[in-house]
């Protein structure tokens, strides 16, 4: 079911499963605001690096294409890419 905000953005009631611990903190920071505001304004906080990340790698990519580096190089420069990103999680 939807409701809205006083703000007029629709809203949907969920329920996710998130550790214990976490809750607590994010409770205890979320303070008279409310859980529900806080884990809010934290998944559109994600959201936004999200799509800027993918918007960079999409710049990334079409430079790549139309870069005159031999392919051996490249193909190194993408290896070292790909463990990079292992690294950050993605």
């Amino acid at each position: 079911m939807a409701r809205r905000y006083a703000r007029g953005m629709a809203t949907q009631k969920v329920s996710v499963t998130l550790e214990a611990e976490a809750i607590e903190r994010a409770r205890h920071a979320a303070g008279p605001r409310g859980l529900s505001s806080y884990v809010d304004a934290a998944l559109q906080e994600k959201l936004e690096r999200d799509g800027r990340r993918n918007a960079l790698l999409a710049l990334l990519d079409e430079l790549e294409a139309a870069d005159p580096t031999p392919a051996g190089v490249r193909a190194r420069a993408a290896k070292r890419a790909e463990r990079m990103r292992a690294a950050v999680g993605e």
